[in-house]
Parts: structure tokens; sequence; C-alpha cells
């Protein structure tokens, strides 16, 4: 069964867990983003994902190995959570904060 409904999950230092959030949906396609500016946000952000049922978790690529696997655990790896990370010829042009 194809994916329908896909999370984003964008970490920067003035987005607000609460106030920074949205949704994309279509016909075939619901996506859930939500902002935030720390781990334990990020934390929150996928649970709260896995309550409306969403397939798969995106993490922006200021999230680290590190992080990922925080919150992969506490997730329980019950969906896909991947994170987006560039070439490494990329890296030095993109500064996260």
């Amino acid at each position: 069964m194809p994916l329908s409904r896909y999370g984003f999950i964008i970490k920067a230092t003035d987005l607000e867990m609460f106030k920074h959030h949205g949704r994309i949906k279509s016909e075939l396609f619901d996506i859930a983003v939500s902002g935030v500016q720390s781990v334990d946000e990020a934390i929150m952000a996928a649970q709260e994902m896995l309550t409306r049922r969403i397939e798969a978790i995106e993490l922006c690529g200021g999230f680290s190995a590190e992080e990922e696997a925080q919150i992969r655990e506490a997730i329980n790896d019950h969906v896909p959570l991947g994170r987006v990370q560039y070439r490494e010829q990329d890296q030095s042009r993109v500064e996260w904060p």
C-alpha cells in the first residue's frame, strides 16, 4: 500500500512547536509539518504524529544521527524514520542553527 500520511519535522532556534505547524492535504496524500527548537520537542511532535496515524516521519538536515536515534527510540521504531542528509561537498554550504 502506498504511503499516504507523512510527517516532517523541522528544527530551528526560533520555531515554536505549538505555533509553527501545518498540514498539506490532497485527495491521496496528507503531510503534517512541525517546527521545533530541540530534540525533546521533536520527540513530542513525533509522538503526536503517531496519534494521527502518520505512516512515516522525516527529519530535516538540522538533526544529527544521535538525535535521530533518540527520536527513533522514543517512538519505539513504530514507523519508518528518516533524516535529510546533504552530500559532503554541500555540507559546508548549509549552516544549521
